[in-house]
């Protein structure tokens, strides 16, 4: 595969590596804290554990943990698809390579986070009153609309405190699934181009 194709990136030590790292990481933070404030404004109860540190108490949020912790995730998730697939037929000059740098970590970003967060809002999305109105308007839906009410409100009935576990479980499991099928595939084609070279 060395002689056919290029190696995008290198190292996350250089520049291009740690800042476009700092940056996603930013933006799974930020994604984490609009759904735990989202999760509190409507119900959700927070629960805190006091870690003493000499004379004074450090208040930990459980909930708060466990959502930086499903950010890290997703960004080691991404760091590792992007790895393996920062690769680039052999023709294009350094010129292209370097255009595709960032198309290649976006697309990778794009691919890892979109079904996370869809995932992870899904259940708070289907029981607004916004999103219940907008499929009830919808006319080839109106024989299904009283199923998707009682469905709906099912969501709601949900304690607080399970769904926020399930939605952070669930879409971190969709996005581990994603980044698997992704280095599946990427595998895959390398052993095809290696099995087509030595029958060569």
């Amino acid at each position: 595969m060395s002689e056919q194709y290029h190696r995008l990136f290198l190292r996350w030590e250089v520049v291009r590596g740690w800042i476009p790292a700092l940056i996603f990481a930013a933006i799974c933070v930020g994604l984490e804290l609009l759904f735990f404030y989202n999760a509190l404004n409507t119900g959700f109860v927070d629960k805190t554990v006091s870690i003493p540190i000499g004379s004074w108490n450090l208040p930990i949020s459980i909930a708060l943990s466990l959502a930086l912790g499903n950010a890290l995730v997703v960004v080691t998730l991404w760091m590792s698809v992007f790895e393996s697939t920062a690769y680039v037929k052999a023709g294009p000059d350094r010129q292209v390579r370097r255009i595709l740098y960032p198309l290649r970590m976006i697309r990778t970003a794009a691919l890892v986070l979109a079904p996370f967060t869809i995932i992870l809002f899904a259940p708070y999305i289907v029981e607004a009153n916004w999103f219940v109105n907008a499929v009830a308007s919808i006319q080839s839906l109106k024989s299904s609309t009283d199923s998707f009410y009682n469905w709906a409100f099912g969501v709601s009935l949900i304690d607080g405190a399970t769904r926020f576990i399930i939605s952070q479980m669930v879409a971190a499991l969709g996005a581990l699934v994603i980044a698997g099928l992704q280095l599946w595939r990427v595998k895959g084609t390398k052993n095809l181009v290696r099995a087509f070279q030595r029958r060569k």
